[in-house]
C-alpha cells in the first residue's frame, strides 16, 4: 500500500501513570508492536513523539508544530512530512493493531479525503486514515483552538467505515482495543493468557446497524411518564460536571408551531423557508416543510457537543438506555446498553437505580467518551 503510517506517540500518559508507548508486551515496547503491524504493509512508517525517545524505531521521529495540543497535533505534525498522499494513523497503544486492516482502511480513502471507521457505536479517529487534503481544515481547526480529532471532519468528506465493511475480518472490534489505563492493561494480559480476545473489554459496547454517527449518540427510552426527561436532566448535568458537552434532542407528534402574531411567525406566514431570532438569550431558529430526518438533526446538534442524548425516536437504530416502570418487564435487544429501574434485575447489560446519576455517568463515560488520548 503507497501510503505512510504515522504513529503517535506524543501524549503524557496521565492514566497509565507511565508511557504507554514502552510498556513491555512479550518483551518489547508496545509502540514497537504497532509499528511492526504497519510495516508490514506500508513503505514509509514514521511516529509522532520525542524525537530522542523514540529513534530507530521507525524511518523517521517528527515533533508537533502545534505543541500541546493532543493528538490532532501529531496528525498535523505526520501529514506536513509523510513522503504520501495517504496517511494511515494509528495510537501507539494498540496491541491488537492489524496491518491488513490498516491498508484496508487507507485504501478506502479513494474518493474521500479521509476513512474513518465506526465499531461498535464509537468512532476511530486513531485508527483511520487521511489524505494530504484534510491539512488545511486540520490546520484551521487548531488554530481556532479546537482539539477534538472529529472536530475537523465536517470540512472534509469522510467515509465512515462500519461492521458491514469489515465483514471479512471476524472480530474486528479487538483492534481498536486500546491499553490506555492500568485497568486495560491487567484486561489485556489476562485476555492474551487466555486467547479472549473478544473479552478484551470487559462490557463491550452491541454492534448497532445503521448511520455512523459524527459523535456518540444515546437514546433514552421508555413510556410516557416514567422520568425519562428528568434522568436526561441529571445526566445532562452530571456530564457537564466532568467536562463533556452533551446535546439533546427532544422527539414529538405535535405540529410545532411558532407564536401567532410574533414577527419570525409573520416572516414565515410571508413565505420565509426559514427564520432565525438572535439575541442575549440565544439563537432560535423556524423552518418550514417536512420534519428533519434523525440524521440531518444529529448533523445540526453535534457541531459542537461530545454527545447527543436522545428522547424519543424509540425504533432508531442506535445504542438505548431503556427507562423502567415498577413491574415492567424488560425487553432487551441488540440495541439495549443499559436499563434503569428501581427494582433489582438480573439482564445481560448493565442496571441501574434511578438515583444512581453517579454510575451511569461513569459508565457513559467509558461506553462512549473515553478521550482521545490514544497518543501516549
Amino acid at each position: 500500500m503507497r501510503a505512510t503510517a504515522l504513529v503517535l506517540a506524543g501524549g503524557k500518559s496521565t492514566r497509565m501513570g507511565e508511557n504507554k508507548a514502552l510498556l513491555r508486551i512479550d518483551g518489547r515496547p508496545l509502540v514497537a508492536h504497532v509499528i511492526a503491524a504497519l510495516r508490514a504493509v506500508f513503505p514509509e512508517v514514521i511516529i509522532s513523539g520525542d524525537t530522542g525517545l523514540f529513534a530507530g524505531y521507525a524511518d523517521r521521529v517528527v515533533e508537533d508544530i502545534f505543541k500541546g495540543v493532543g493528538p490532532l497535533g501529531g496528525i498535523h505534525a505526520g501529514i506536513v512530512s509523510a513522503r504520501y498522499e495517504v496517511v494511515f494513523v494509528a495510537a501507539c497503544d494498540l496491541p491488537f493493531a492489524d496491518g491488513e486492516v490498516a491498508a484496508f482502511i487507507a485504501g478506502q480513502t479513494e474518493g474521500f479525503d479521509a476513512a474513518v471507521p465506526c465499531v461498535a457505536g464509537r468512532l476511530q479517529p486513531l485508527f483511520a486514515a487521511y489524505r494530504r487534503s484534510c491539512l488545511g481544515p486540520i490546520t484551521k481547526s487548531l488554530e481556532r483552538g479546537e482539539r477534538r480529532v472529529a472536530g475537523f471532519f465536517p470540512a472534509v468528506r469522510v467515509r465512515y467505515l462500519t461492521e458491514a465493511d469489515f465483514a471479512w475480518r471476524p472480530g474486528v472490534e479487538r483492534v481498536f482495543f486500546n491499553v490506555n489505563t492500568p485497568a486495560d492493561l491487567a484486561r489485556f494480559r489476562s485476555a492474551k493468557a487466555s486467547q479472549q480476545y473478544r473479552a478484551a473489554r470487559e462490557a463491550p459496547a452491541p454492534t448497532v446497524g445503521g448511520a455512523a454517527w459524527p459523535v456518540p449518540v444515546l437514546g433514552v427510552v421508555g413510556t410516557s411518564g416514567v422520568g425519562k426527561t428528568g434522568l436526561i436532566v441529571r445526566l445532562v448535568a452530571a456530564l457537564r460536571e466532568v467536562g463533556y458537552r452533551v446535546a439533546v434532542l427532544k422527539h414529538t407528534r405535535h405540529p410545532l408551531l411558532d407564536t401567532p402574531g410574533k414577527d419570525t411567525e409573520r416572516f414565515m406566514r410571508a413565505g420565509a423557508s426559514r427564520t432565525a431570532l438572535l439575541g442575549p438569550g440565544g439563537f432560535f431558529c423556524f423552518q418550514d416543510g417536512a420534519e428533519l430526518s434523525l440524521e440531518e438533526a444529529m448533523g445540526l446538534l453535534s457541531q459542537d457537543a461530545d454527545m447527543v442524548i436522545v428522547e424519543g425516536y424509540r425504533e432508531a437504530p442506535i445504542p438505548q438506555v431503556r427507562v423502567l416502570v415498577p413491574g415492567e418487564k424488560a425487553v432487551v435487544d441488540g440495541r439495549t446498553v443499559a436499563v434503569v429501574s428501581s427494582e433489582p434485575l438480573c439482564l445481560p447489560v448493565h442496571v441501574f437505580h434511578p438515583e444512581d446519576v453517579a454510575g451511569m455517568t461513569a459508565f457513559l463515560s467509558e461506553r462512549f467518551l473515553k478521550r482521545e488520548d490514544g497518543r501516549c
